[in-house]
């Protein structure tokens, strides 16, 4: 099998910056359409509608452009879980989480996907981390609870504790997929991988909301240009985002993943008027300070980024051995 991910490690790295920045922005914009959509949709019905506009659109190009790739049999367990964790099982969390909080509460509770991105990737890799990082991914878990319990409730946010947990392990499935893909681009183009992905969730939530009772009814309103434009969007998004992930390794795309929280806030505010009160705003520094500390992954750059900010007036570090904090 060719090994498609050494062809695209060769592409401009500057596009493949610009294209995970634009999928993280567009991304922003569908917590918040979505939060819209739910008053005239089920969840069920909203996701069965949105993956069968994308699945529409990736068709063409599985029927021509890709008809000649086989796969093979030790790989279909793995493309599997790669579709139950995204799209299947990642958006019925998500849009379980969007009824009881609000969308700017689930950007920042998302802001912990590159912590957690890096975290398994390492694990599963066997790359060493120094212990600092346990530090930062504290803080941030810490700062996701305490945005959970300080969280205000509201008709945008009925009950911010459980959706933003239910955010949580969103994320925590979207980065299952996310090492699931990068494995599986070793063999598969990644629009080819996307492709799999949203005609599996189609035709999962098609049949979910058929065995559930749901209706197949389209509501006629503003609401139908949302719809498409979720569609679509996961088209754009998924290649964007999975151009970017076979270009570029995990710590250098995993950064550019916390302005999603940056971009659900603000798209919050502007469409949807959410705000947020003193302790969430005090939560989501500490956000922001763990993911901060995960990103220092080396005592130079620690003592650098300290004496830069002048945190410290003296070395603390000198008598730290080699192997890490």
């Amino acid at each position: 099998m060719k090994d498609f991910l050494s062809k695209y490690k060769n592409q401009n790295e500057l596009f493949a910056y610009l294209s995970i920045s634009i999928a993280v922005l567009l991304y922003g914009t569908t917590l918040t359409a979505t939060k819209i959509c739910l008053g005239y949709y089920t969840s069920t019905q909203l996701l069965t509608f949105r993956l069968f506009i994308s699945a529409i659109l990736f068709l063409p190009f599985i029927f021509t452009v890709y008809k000649h790739i086989r796969i093979e049999k030790k790989d279909i367990w793995l493309i599997l879980l790669m579709m139950i964790c995204e799209p299947c099982l990642y958006f019925i969390f998500e849009t379980s989480a969007l009824k009881y909080t609000t969308s700017g509460q689930a950007g920042i509770v998302s802001s912990l996907e590159p912590v957690i991105l890096v975290i398994g990737a390492r694990i599963i890799l066997k790359e060493r981390f120094i212990k600092l990082v346990y530090l930062g991914l504290f803080l941030s878990i810490m700062g996701s609870i305490l945005l959970s319990i300080s969280s205000d409730t509201s008709d945008l946010a009925p009950n911010p504790l459980l959706g933003n947990f239910l955010e949580l392990i969103a994320i925590i499935l979207t980065d299952t997929c996310v090492i699931t893909t990068k494995y599986l681009m070793e063999k598969y183009p990644p629009f080819f991988l996307a492709g799999l992905s949203v005609i599996g969730g189609a035709i999962f939530f098609a049949l979910l909301n058929l065995f559930t009772g749901g209706s197949f009814h389209i509501v006629i309103n503003a609401s139908i240009f949302l719809v498409l434009y979720l569609g679509i969007l996961t088209v754009v998004a998924y290649a964007l985002y999975n151009f970017a992930i076979c270009t570029l390794p995990a710590s250098k795309f995993s950064p550019f993943l916390f302005m999603l929280p940056v971009a659900a806030v603000f798209f919050g505010w502007f469409f949807l008027g959410e705000t947020f009160n003193l302790k969430q705003f005090g939560a989501c520094i500490l956000v922001f300070a763990g993911i901060f500390i995960c990103q220092i992954n080396t005592k130079k750059k620690l003592i650098k980024t300290a004496k830069k900010f002048n945190f410290l007036c003296y070395n603390p570090f000198k008598n730290i051995n080699k192997k890490g904090i």
